[in-house]
């Protein structure tokens, strides 16, 4: 009841970075314009959180607290200082802040994951252990990255509801939540936010 979650549908597919990616950052550029206290933005890439950023308008760029730009701590200590101050402020992050980052209340009504968190390709360790379960005969997608996924993108969306008062909605751009197996099973496994998706036009709809 506390929390809403909304599918936001795009054109481009979202493995399609090239495409996709200019997309869902034209998207969340829009939504970030309703901010009016604290949110948080996730994102699975520099060069996604890159663009992103580049794609603010000046008014919004004033607001975006940026991983890297700053000390984590110091980016905090302002996050905090804005929404005090009854200030619109804007954190953009990466894995580690979709872990550990703790921003109750007004601090993070609003969290925006710009694409699921599969874990990177080019990790050794991941490919090591699916080379073994593929030369297994075993289905390396369903058995090490889905269950991953999972529970990151859980983590991710743990960052929305930190106490017993806190109310939050999340807008994810990966329309493979809907589109695909695995998705539904992604979306299907989250706490019981409600959910909607948004399409193309816009339009809100309740999903059952």
């Amino acid at each position: 009841r506390q929390g809403r979650f909304v599918v936001v549908e795009t054109r481009a597919e979202p493995k399609d970075a090239e495409r996709f990616t200019p997309e869902m950052a034209a998207l969340l550029a829009a939504d970030l314009a309703a901010v009016r206290s604290g949110a948080l933005v996730l994102c699975t890439s520099r060069e996604q959180m890159r663009q992103a950023v580049a794609a603010l308008p000046p008014a919004l760029r004033a607001l975006a607290l940026v991983q890297g730009e700053l000390p984590r701590g110091v980016l905090l200590q302002r996050h905090r200082a804005a929404v005090g101050a009854g200030r619109a402020s804007i954190v953009f992050g990466l894995q580690s802040f979709g872990e550990g980052m703790d921003l109750p209340g007004a601090l993070c009504e609003q969290l925006f994951i710009a694409k699921l968190p599969f874990a990177s390709p080019d990790d050794p360790v991941g490919e090591a252990r699916a080379a073994w379960l593929r030369a297994s005969g075993r289905d390396a997608f369903a058995e090490l990255v889905l269950p991953a996924t999972a529970m990151r993108l859980a983590q991710w969306a743990g960052r929305a509801i930190r106490t017993e008062e806190d109310r939050c909605s999340i807008h994810c751009y990966d329309k493979r939540l809907l589109a695909t197996a695995f998705g539904r099973r992604l979306l299907a496994a989250l706490p019981p936010f409600a959910r909607w998706r948004r399409d193309v036009q816009g339009q809100l709809h309740p999903l059952a």
